[in-house]
């Protein structure tokens, strides 16, 4: 099991975080820093980030915005404001 470590700090104009302590922690080069309310997260980028490509995430958005692009035409009015009736209600 990992060592945790843990260390109280007094902020004057800033906190420095050493190379060592990255290494320790098994951070590369480039670091990832999320900030939330009381919390800030220093994480490993993801490998498509540091790429200077777009995230697995934001790729898989792109892609479901396009399903619709070249789609056919429907034959049914207003499918997209009665997909449930259409889906669920069996035929007369």
């Amino acid at each position: 099991m990992a060592q945790v470590s843990s260390q109280v700090l007094e902020v004057e104009r800033g906190i420095w975080i050493s190379e060592q302590w990255l290494r320790e922690a098994g951070l590369g080069e480039r670091i990832q820093v999320t900030i939330q309310p009381r919390e800030i997260r220093i994480l490993e980028p993801a490998l498509e980030t540091v790429a200077g490509q777009a995230s697995p995430s934001e790729r898989g958005w792109d892609i479901l915005r396009t399903l619709g692009v070249d789609a056919e035409p429907g034959r049914l009015p207003n499918a997209s404001t009665e997909h449930d009736r259409y889906l669920y209600t069996k035929n007369r």
